[in-house]
Parts: C-alpha cells; sequence; structure tokens
C-alpha cells in the first residue's frame, strides 16, 4: 500500500480527502501556520496571551446560562442590554509577514482567519510610522452592528450599541494589561479605513474602537500580575488559521436600518478630530465646586485584600436584584476605587463624564445625592435624599430591579454643549467613557461583593432630579448597586422590551411614549 494508505482509502479517493480533512494534528492547533517561513520565537507565547486576553475580556463563563426566547446562550465576561452583543470582534495579529485578521466568535470559542493585511495599511489606520519595533502586537477592533440592538430597542438601541461595545473594548484593554501588554485605545480614526481594512464595510458595521496591545520587551512570561495565570478555563479560543467567510451579510431590513441611521452615526459623521494621547480616567468632576471639608471620604481597594483580576472579570455577573439590606460605606468605597485607574487614548482632550451617587441606605453615609471626586476618592454632597423606593422606580419606569437597591450611580455630561464642540464624534467618545468607567464599577462590585447592574434606559429628567443634577447635564448611563437578590428574576432578555414599552412586531418594535427614555437592565 501506497504512503500508509489503506484499501478503503486508495479505492474511494472522497473517503481518503474527508479523513485527511478530519484527521486533529497537534500541529494544526499550535500557531503559527507551518507555511509562514522563520516565525520569531515569542510568536507562539503571544498567541497564547492573545487567547487568553480575549477570553477574559469578552468570553463566555461558566455556570451562567441565559434563555433567549426558545434558544439557551451563555452570559459574557462583559454585560449587554438583553444579552444581545451588538458588535463584532475583530483581531489584527502581527505575523511574519503583516498582519493576520481573525474573527472572534466568542460563542464557538474560536478565532477565524480569512485574509492578511500588510503593516502600512495598518499603521496608516493608527496615525503610526512604518517601523517594525514600534508596531502593535494586536489590533483588537470592536465593531458595532446597531440592527441587533435597533430591531429590539428602535433608535435608543443606537446608544447601546455603543455602551456594550465600549464595555467589551475597556475589559479587554484591562485584561491586556493584566496578561502584560501595554493597551492603547483609539478612539479617532478613519471609521471608513478601519472598515475596509477589517473587511466589514458593506456589512452595516461601524467600527466603534481600536484597541492597540503593544507587546513588552524581552521574553516577559505572560501572566497574571499577581505572578499566577487565571485565564478563563471555559472560553479560551482555538485559533484557525484557515478559512471563513468573515461576518455575517445583513439581510434587507438590516440594510434599510443602516440608511436610517447615517444621519446619527459616527460612521456617517464629520471626520473625526486630531489624536491627542494622554493617559486618562473615565470620570471627571467637573460641577460646582463645594466646601471640601464636606466631603466624604471613601476606602480604596488598597484597604482590603482583591482577588486577582482575571478571576474577578471571569465571575462577574450583572445582579438580578437586591435585598432591602444596607450597604456598607466601606463596600461601596472599595466598588469605586477602580475608577481612579486610567487607559492610554488618543483623545485625552475629548469630553468625559461626570458622576453622581444617589445613597439611599448606606451605613456611614447620610441619605442624598453626592458628586464623586475621583482625584481624593470622595463623595461631595449635593442635597436631596434617598428618595422613596417608588419614586427610584418611576425614574426606572417602574423597573422592580431598582426598588431595593442602596445606590443609584448616574454617568452624565453637558450633552447640548458638547454636541456643539465634538458632534458624533464627541457621542462616541462619551459613551465609551460611560462604559469604561461601568465596567470598572462592576468589576469592583464583583471584587468586594458589591451587586450591580447597569441601566441603559431610563427617564433621564427623572434621574437627573433625584441626583440633584442642574439642567445642564444630561445623563448617559445609570447603574444600580446593593446587597445582590440571588432569587430575583431579570427580565430584559425575554423577546418583549418590557422596560421600553415596546412590544415586538412584524417590522421595527412600535415606538411609543418613553421609548427615548425607557430603561433596559444590562
Amino acid at each position: 500500500m501506497r504512503d500508509g494508505m489503506d484499501v478503503e482509502e486508495l479505492v474511494d479517493p472522497l473517503l481518503a480527502q474527508f479523513l485527511e480533512e478530519t484527521r486533529l494534528r497537534f500541529e494544526t492547533q499550535v500557531p503559527p501556520r507551518a507555511t509562514e517561513p522563520g516565525p520569531r520565537p515569542e510568536m507562539h507565547q503571544r498567541w497564547l496571551a492573545l487567547a487568553e486576553v480575549l477570553a477574559v475580556g469578552y468570553g463566555e463563563r461558566a455556570g451562567a446560562v441565559i434563555t433567549k426566547g426558545r434558544t439557551l446562550m451563555r452570559a459574557r465576561t462583559t454585560p449587554s442590554a438583553g444579552a444581545l452583543y451588538p458588535f463584532d470582534v475583530l483581531v489584527a495579529f502581527q505575523s511574519t509577514a503583516g498582519y493576520r485578521i481573525y474573527h472572534y466568535d466568542a460563542a464557538d470559542c474560536c478565532l477565524h482567519s480569512p485574509f492578511q493585511v500588510g503593516d502600512q495599511d495598518l499603521a496608516a489606520l493608527l496615525g503610526m510610522p512604518q517601523a517594525w519595533e514600534r508596531m502593535p502586537a494586536a489590533v483588537v477592533a470592536v465593531v458595532g452592528r446597531p440592527w441587533k440592538s435597533m430591531r429590539k430597542y428602535g433608535r435608543r438601541g443606537y446608544r447601546y450599541t455603543h455602551l456594550d461595545g465600549g464595555h467589551a473594548a475597556a475589559n479587554i484593554a484591562l485584561a491586556a494589561a493584566d496578561a502584560g501588554f501595554t493597551p492603547a485605545v483609539h478612539l479617532r480614526f478613519d471609521r471608513h479605513r478601519a472598515a475596509r481594512l477589517f473587511a466589514v464595510d458593506g456589512r452595516c458595521r461601524e467600527p466603534q474602537a481600536l484597541v492597540a496591545l503593544s507587546a513588552p520587551a524581552g521574553g516577559q512570561t505572560w501572566q497574571g500580575a499577581d505572578g499566577a495565570r487565571h485565564a478563563n478555563p471555559f472560553a479560551v479560543p482555538v485559533w484557525r488559521h484557515e478559512g471563513d467567510a468573515g461576518s455575517e451579510r445583513p439581510d434587507a431590513a438590516e440594510c434599510d436600518n443602516w440608511l436610517d441611521i447615517r444621519s446619527i452615526s459616527t460612521y456617517g459623521g464629520e471626520s473625526s478630530p486630531p489624536p491627542r494621547w494622554g493617559t486618562v480616567r473615565s470620570v471627571t468632576c467637573a460641577d460646582e465646586a463645594t466646601d471640601a471639608a464636606d466631603d466624604i471620604l471613601l476606602p480604596g481597594a488598597d484597604t482590603a485584600p482583591t482577588p486577582p483580576f482575571q478571576q474577578v472579570a471571569v465571575e462577574r455577573t450583572s445582579a438580578k436584584g437586591f435585598l432591602p439590606g444596607a450597604l456598607d460605606r466601606a463596600s461601596l468605597g472599595r466598588a469605586l476605587a477602580g475608577l481612579r485607574g486610567s487607559l492610554a487614548v488618543d483623545s485625552a482632550d475629548g469630553p468625559l463624564v461626570g458622576l453622581r451617587v444617589l445613597a439611599r441606605t448606606v451605613e456611614g453615609i447620610a441619605p442624598g445625592s453626592y458628586a464623586y471626586v475621583p482625584q481624593t476618592h470622595a463623595l461631595s454632597p449635593r442635597g436631596g435624599d434617598g428618595a422613596s423606593s417608588d419614586a427610584v422606580a418611576a425614574a426606572c419606569v417602574n423597573q422592580d430591579v431598582v426598588r431595593d437597591a442602596a445606590v443609584l450611580i448616574a454617568l452624565h455630561a453637558p450633552m447640548r454643549a458638547l454636541r456643539g464642540r465634538h458632534g458624533r464624534q464627541g457621542l462616541a467618545e462619551l459613551h465609551f467613557h460611560a462604559a469604561a468607567a461601568a465596567q470598572r464599577i462592576c468589576l469592583g462590585g464583583c471584587a468586594h461583593d458589591v451587586g450591580v447592574t447597569c441601566l441603559g434606559g431610563f427617564d433621564a429628567e427623572r434621574i437627573a432630579g433625584l441626583t440633584m443634577l442642574n439642567s445642564s447635564e444630561e445623563v448617559i448611563y445609570v447603574l444600580a448597586a446593593g446587597v445582590p437578590d440571588a432569587s430575583a428574576v431579570k427580565w430584559d432578555r425575554a423577546p418583549i422590551a418590557y422596560s421600553h414599552g415596546a412590544r415586538r412586531t412584524s417590522g421595527a418594535p412600535e415606538q411609543i411614549r418613553g421609548e427615548e427614555s425607557g430603561v433596559v437592565p444590562r
């Protein structure tokens, strides 16, 4: 017999081909491709490191199964309105000949590679000189798919696309920093060029954020900052280096929706302003100053043991409800301590969000509204009271999940003034920073046993009234925190968008009063 082939393979060439294609070989699972000449020794290490970053930053997590209509899906390490995840994650990975593009399929835990691009193409997109030593080891692109959210939540779903993608981009950047990479977030780039480079142009997709990951010098071992590996064992993806059609093609309804949002989308707007690099926090305290002597200093995360980042990221969940018990001041301070962290971004001169805390039942803190001051990790009193459960629920369109929340957190900005100065780009930057701040709070809550859930929709005027914001400030995002109730049920993942008062019809969701300010627990 020839070349080890048996009789059946010689007689039936189709069977032989099938067996050849389905045989498992160790080298097919280990990057880089055998056809790529002369891989650098550290490349194998980077493949593993990046796979673990994606698994922790945006992978599925064990033990959390979501029922969506008649289907089941696993929850992921970042939250999403209605568990819709209206974005794609793609990766440009530095290889021996340019960059290879991969599509990250979180549900199937695979990275598929349809094609390759040159160094100069990625350098032009990032605004970098073509110098091999300065090029990043990988660039993760978060690409919004608005229709996935808008077909349930109407036009407000476009904002959820930015918030959901911002959670993922921020968490991937944090996971990368923990693994030893140096992350840098690009928000000011040519979105049309990015769509062409990642082959999503013409598919109703909007590139929203690029996270460039630079590898450290030397042969550093890839591991968590605490010196041990805590990757997400449930969802470390397998690299598939051959064959994939890329992102799903849109249907007619999605194409019509894409045309409808040209007037509001960042993709259809003006060109981005020049990059301004810097390391910034997601939140600022820009409203009126008060006597700092009245500020309430909060304990930081350094006052209590904190689990490793990768463990916290994988264990994070969205609280489904809250128990009536009070939250202690130390727990609140530790949950908020992550807000003092920063990220390198190309929009350091752009708008940031402020943060108000409505304290309701917090031991050691009187009920009322407080401005969070990140510089001193303090709460500055702004008046008011903790509000009744009915008032809080009404501000969240009668959503029971918030009735017993110990704290309501509002991320806000002077939207009208900022729109004039920054346009649609400002909208994208604000929503990224709001999502990044929310993700840090979610992680801080998980690390210190504080239940947190994110609310993407709400009655903005009522929330502003409860938190004592002035008329120039608009609420962008709301979080509720407190003692988690493990027995509660979350309804936003059902086919009906209860919190928006919108029921699914044969077309887009019916638009009724409150759609532009509905609430959706995430």
